[in-house]
């Protein structure tokens, strides 16, 4: 009975009808909605920016008038600093040390002739009194032979006819021998008091002790290092020039007058102070460093470890940094580095208009460029190629104004807003509300400045 109704249940249900007409509202309904949804987004896009829209953005660039002047060159360069003489003091007999000088300790300072050690001097005045008593015996020898030749002459009535037997009748070849003998035995007392000179061991020059090596009971021998001295009139620092540098610098061959010498300003640091002292350059090796390819120059300080309130003494040793005084090259322009990009293009002002000239510099360092003129009114002839094939001849002059900010994200032609170069309190806060203002328009050029026309630069002499 149960599966006849189920039977029965299903043929109903099969045989109602679909609501077609409802399916296809709710179809259209859907359909309507998407459709209204799509036309929405494409109508509410955003307009993108076109730069013909509106006036192109102008960058805030410092600028500053380009001038000649002097300018003096000065060549960096490092050296340690080393004693003009510096020697071993070495005994020169052998025997005890009775005696050391208190200033014979390492870093005692010392006058010429002081003495600085004592070594036993018992056993050479014993020998120089021998050699005085023998050299006294000696001379009453001689004395009695020049008396014995005397008489001899004038015993003999008949002087003999050879000159060999002549001779010797008047003991001339005796004489010769005592006086021969008695010179050795004066030579003998000179060596014996010089030996006992020797036991005292005198300071050759004003100086000062690097080293101590013996003291008080050490037996010494000759040619025994004592200490190491050097002296304190003048110090030598050897200083290394690339070869790029030597075009810049009046370095002294042969006989060059004092006055004539480069300077040097030494400095060097002492904890938190950093000291200067004054030099001069005084000769130049003669050959390269086979390692590092340089030239080396010395250069010297005079009085260097007479201490003053301005600085200390210069010790053995202590590292030095350097500049050595160069040429002074006339009517030149001197750039700021930060000014220069690292392919030596500088940018300049022309109309507003960032414009980009190439340089070839006479003397770079980490603060400027120096560009020498090539004619009276003009700094460097410069042509360029732009990408339609059209050649310029652009000459930097006195009268244009340099851009002293970083260019090297903006391309040639970029319309910029010049700034004074004046730091006054309320141009600063200006100037520097300005720059930030065009950073995010640089940075929008960066990015179209592929589509600018490439120029090529190259450089010719006007």
């Amino acid at each position: 009975m149960t599966s006849q109704l189920n039977q029965n249940s299903k043929l109903e249900i099969y045989e109602r009808k679909v609501p077609w007409i409802a399916h296809s509202i709710v179809t259209l309904a859907i359909l309507g909605i998407c459709f209204l949804v799509v036309v929405g987004l494409f109508s509410a896009k955003p307009k993108a920016n076109r730069w013909g829209d509106r006036p192109a953005p102008s960058v805030a660039v410092e600028v500053s008038p380009l001038e000649t002047k002097s300018f003096d060159i000065w060549v960096d360069s490092y050296g340690t600093a080393q004693a003009l003489t510096e020697t071993r003091l070495v005994a020169d007999i052998s025997g005890r040390v009775v005696a050391v000088s208190p200033n014979i300790r390492a870093g005692g300072v010392f006058k010429k002739g002081d003495i600085l050690a004592k070594i036993d001097s018992r056993d050479f005045e014993v020998e120089l009194d021998i050699a005085i008593s023998q050299a006294a015996d000696i001379e009453v020898k001689y004395i009695q032979e020049l008396a014995q030749a005397e008489l001899a002459a004038k015993e003999w009535n008949k002087i003999p006819e050879s000159k060999a037997a002549r001779k010797l009748a008047l003991r001339e070849p005796q004489l010769a021998a005592a006086k021969a003998s008695l010179q050795a035995a004066k030579s003998r007392v000179k060596r014996a008091r010089l030996n006992l000179q020797r036991t005292e061991v005198v300071a050759p020059f004003d100086g000062k002790v690097l080293e101590q090596l013996i003291d008080i009971g050490e037996f010494v021998t000759p040619s025994q290092t004592i200490a190491s001295i050097y002296s304190n009139d003048v110090v030598e620092v050897r200083l290394p020039i690339k070869v790029d540098d030597l075009e810049h610098l009046l370095l002294p061959e042969g006989e060059t007058l004092a006055n004539e010498l480069p300077a040097v300003l030494f400095e060097s640091d002492m904890g938190n102070q950093t000291h200067q002292w004054i030099g001069k350059i005084v000769r130049t090796e003669g050959a390269f460093d086979p390692r590092t390819r340089m030239l080396y120059v010395v250069a010297q300080i005079e009085k260097p470890f007479i201490p003053s309130k301005q600085r200390p003494a210069v010790r053995i040793g202590q590292f030095m940094r350097a500049k050595i005084e160069g040429k002074r090259y006339d009517d030149v322009f001197v750039i700021p580095r930060r000014a220069v990009s690292q392919d030596f293009m500088v940018s300049v002002v022309e109309n507003g208009l960032l414009k980009k000239r190439k340089i070839t510099p006479v003397w770079t360092d980490s603060n400027v460029v120096v560009v020498a003129p090539q004619q009276t009114n003009s700094l460097l002839a410069v042509s360029y190629q732009s990408s339609n094939n059209n050649v310029f001849t652009e000459v930097l002059n006195k009268s244009d104004m340099l851009i002293l900010t970083p260019t090297a994200n903006l391309p040639d032609g970029t319309k910029v807003k010049p700034l004074s170069s004046d730091n006054s309190p309320v141009k600063e806060q200006t100037k520097k509300k300005l720059l930030a203002e065009s950073s995010a328009v640089s940075q929008n050029i960066e990015v179209v400045g592929a589509s600018a026309p490439n120029a090529s630069m190259s450089v010719s002499a006007q």
